[in-house]
């Protein structure tokens, strides 16, 4: 992540977190019910799940709660983010860890029956990062296991008019409307289908297929090799 960026999820920005995301991202609920609902299907009542860029624990502990036979890990590099989950987890008494950092620095024999990152690799900048990042999930991943991703993809600027008239319609004011085209403009780093696809198997996993889109933020199960 940038510096820029990082600041967005630190301090007052972490508490305020859960508050913006559901005025950009166009079906951000759905988003979640769905993605769980496809974990559902594909483990068993004991598995060990992967949480990518937990930040303040919406789908990590929301997990916790609809399947309490599973083992949930979240990572992320923000401690201000990981506070207010650990505080939620807390206030839920749900027994979930959580890691200040990146995948990377798990143990190298951790192993997950899946992996979810939603929202998190289009802050990352660049094929090989988003390469490094990917590898990273994939070994500590077992054979078969999904990981479910997703990101802002690749969009035209008609794509924008439709996310910023969603958020307008939830309250944002323009000058905020104003401020969320911009990040979207330069904190965002979209793939085309065809790169993910590419990148996929550049790094251990089988075609995408997708699951959920709202709009431009396209979620898709990726199986690892």
């Amino acid at each position: 992540m940038t510096s820029t960026v990082g600041r967005r999820f630190a301090a007052q920005n972490a508490l305020g977190y859960d508050a913006r995301i559901v005025n950009l991202v166009p079906g951000y609920a759905e988003l979640h019910e769905i993605s769980a609902a496809v974990l559902a299907a594909r483990l068993p009542e004991r598995a060990r799940v992967l949480v990518v860029g937990a930040g303040t624990g919406t789908e990590t502990l929301a997990l916790a709660q609809a399947n309490p036979g599973w083992d949930l890990v979240g990572v992320d590099p923000s401690e201000d983010m990981l506070a207010v989950a650990r505080r939620r987890a807390d206030a839920a008494s749900l027994d979930v860890a959580f890691h200040q950092g990146y995948v990377a620095d798990l143990d190298d024999g951790e192993s997950f029956d899946a992996a979810v990152s939603l929202l998190v690799m289009h802050f990352v900048a660049g094929d090989d990062a988003k390469g490094d990042y990917l590898r990273a999930i994939a070994a500590r991943l077992r054979s078969g296991a999904p990981l479910l991703l997703c990101d802002l993809m690749e969009h035209d600027e008609d794509d924008l008019d439709v996310i910023a008239e969603y958020a307008a319609a939830r309250g944002v004011q323009a000058e905020a409307l104003a401020g969320i085209r911009q990040r979207l403009a330069t904190d965002f780093h979209p793939l085309a289908d065809d790169g993910l696809r590419a990148l996929g198997a550049a790094t251990g996993f089988g075609p995408p297929r997708p699951y959920f889109r709202g709009v431009s933020f396209v979620a898709n199960e990726l199986r690892r090799a």
